[in-house]
């Protein structure tokens, strides 16, 4: 018997384009109101263009949160059937939720700037 010699990788592909649709999700149909919309380009473009999305890309960080089961069902069928990228949904929705907030974009005053200093944003 022989051993694998290189384990396999996961999630290295995350951000390869979806798939087309399969059929079942032609039949039964896909809720596309939920994803986040990608402004079309245009088809013949006199100079390359790079979306302002890679242009400004930042490193990802972690963190916890909590959602109702219901939701977390959502997103998971989602995942699957829309393949739906979840970091990326739940990053865009937090940004259109905090666009519409005024304090969103005001700096800590000083004496709460030690939230700030923790290990993720060293």
């Amino acid at each position: 018997m022989s051993k694998q010699s290189k384990k396999p990788t996961f999630g290295d592909d995350l951000d390869a384009p979806a798939p087309s649709l399969t059929n079942d999700a032609l039949l039964y149909g896909v809720n596309r109101s939920i994803l986040p919309q990608v402004a079309s380009t245009p088809a013949v473009s006199a100079t390359p263009e790079t979306p302002a999305a890679f242009a400004t890309e930042e490193e990802w960080l972690k963190f916890s949160s909590f959602l109702r089961r219901s939701t977390y069902v959502r997103l998971k069928q989602s995942e699957y059937w829309d393949r739906l990228v979840l970091k990326k949904a739940v990053d865009s929705a937090l940004c259109a939720f905090l666009d519409t907030m005024e304090g969103a974009d005001r700096p800590l005053p000083e004496g709460e700037q030690y939230r700030l200093s923790g290990k993720k944003l060293k």
